[in-house]
């Protein structure tokens, strides 16, 4: 076992700011003092723990054939390679030459009577490849392959294996090297390696990130939320209408969630404070859902309903107010208490003077954030001083 290795720092120089820093990105507060220091940074890298194994083909195979290692988890893409390039991988293969390390991430078992498995960050079509290979379902392409296209052009697996046995023997248990991001490294860096591994054409975007990475029952509680308001033909044309197409394909909706849930746990309402915001909201809602992960924060089942049929319901009444989003996560806090108050006085709330002008500049400051959720317990008050 060895901490991060360099390897994976050479793999990992460019950072996707964008992806980094999605949510932070209007705040230009220079307080944040819960985000950590540089020396924590190292200190929970220090802790990270990416061990190297090797696989063999045939042992990869069987992971996949077991459930034991998943290919196709919820937030990577379906995107397939062409023959071509399955062609070129699979000759690579019988060459014995060495390709890229694949990485994946140790997911624990629900219990402690259940092993652990594991999900492919990194590597997702080479792994898909060499299945599709070895299931037979796989043609290789006589003009793609350079060096064996008289013994394997047009040729499944079953057919090379009938003639070919030594160099199919060989590829079976040839091995390749695997990442393992255990199941115990700090959620942070966890987050980050996510970001930097997946640079493809089309990178992951934070919730994605999110869901790969953070799991409990209330997430899937939020999961069967949003697919019930997907499939329900009473519910999908109002949700399709507060979320697009693209909103929903990059799940921007359970972002809208996560931020929901984070702003109800860590507003204290009675000092008109977010606690731990400290012009980092990112930050703030992977802290609330690492937390509720390891089951520091619980939330029952009918205030999480509350929180999440409160959104939509103010996305719905706010839909065309400017800083919307910024006026729902002042809101939100007041949702299970005080939710008939806060309804019939939203559109108060939503052109009030004060609210207004905490939108006009750096909205998302820390002072402007604590001014909106005091502002709105004001409003529901009757208290305007």
């Amino acid at each position: 076992m060895k901490n991060i290795n360099e390897e994976y720092f050479m793999q990992t120089t460019e950072l996707d700011e964008n992806l980094q820093l999605a949510e932070n990105e209007s705040v230009d507060d220079a307080s944040n003092d819960s985000y950590p220091s540089f020396e924590e940074k190292r200190e929970l890298l220090g802790q990270t723990k990416i061990v190297k194994q090797t696989w063999s083909i045939q042992e990869i195979y069987q992971k996949i054939k077991s459930r034991q290692l998943d290919l196709s988890p919820e937030y990577q893409r379906n995107v397939i390679w062409k023959r071509d390039k399955q062609t070129a991988f699979i000759e690579s293969l019988f060459m014995g030459i060495i390709v890229p390390p694949i990485y994946v991430v140790e997911i624990p078992g629900q219990d402690v009577l259940e092993n652990n498995y594991y999900e492919v960050v990194d590597g997702k079509q080479r792994l898909t490849t060499v299945m599709e290979f070895l299931q037979d379902k796989l043609l290789l392409s006589t003009k793609h392959l350079e060096y064996y296209s008289d013994w394997f052009g047009g040729r499944t697996f079953y057919e090379i294996k009938d003639n070919f046995q030594t160099q199919v023997s060989e590829l079976l248990s040839s091995v390749l090297d695997i990442y393992v991001i255990t199941a115990n490294s700090p959620e942070f860096t966890k987050y980050d390696i996510f970001s930097r591994l997946n640079k493809g054409a089309e990178k992951l975007k934070v919730n994605e990130i999110r869901r790969a990475i953070y799991r409990s029952p209330i997430l899937e509680k939020i999961d069967k939320f949003v697919q019930e308001n997907l499939e329900s033909p009473t519910k999908c044309t109002r949700y399709n209408n507060l979320f697009t197409g693209n909103d929903i394909k990059r799940y921007e909706d359970y972002g809208r969630f996560y931020a929901s849930l984070s702003y109800y746990v860590n507003s204290d309402i009675e000092n008109g404070v977010v606690v731990g915001y400290n012009s980092r909201p990112r930050d703030m809602i992977n802290r609330t859902l690492q937390e509720i992960q390891n089951k520091q924060n619980k939330i029952n089942d009918n205030d999480l309903e509350k929180i999440l049929e409160g959104t939509l319901i103010l996305l719905e009444v706010l839909k065309n107010t400017s800083g919307r989003d910024y006026i729902l996560n002042a809101c939100i806090p007041y949702i299970v208490s005080q939710e008939e108050d806060l309804l019939e006085k939203i559109s108060i709330i939503a052109s009030d003077e004060e609210m207004l002008e905490s939108l006009n500049k750096s909205a998302g400051t820390t002072s402007n954030v604590n001014k909106r959720l005091l502002r709105v317990k004001q409003l529901l008050s009757n208290n305007e001083e």
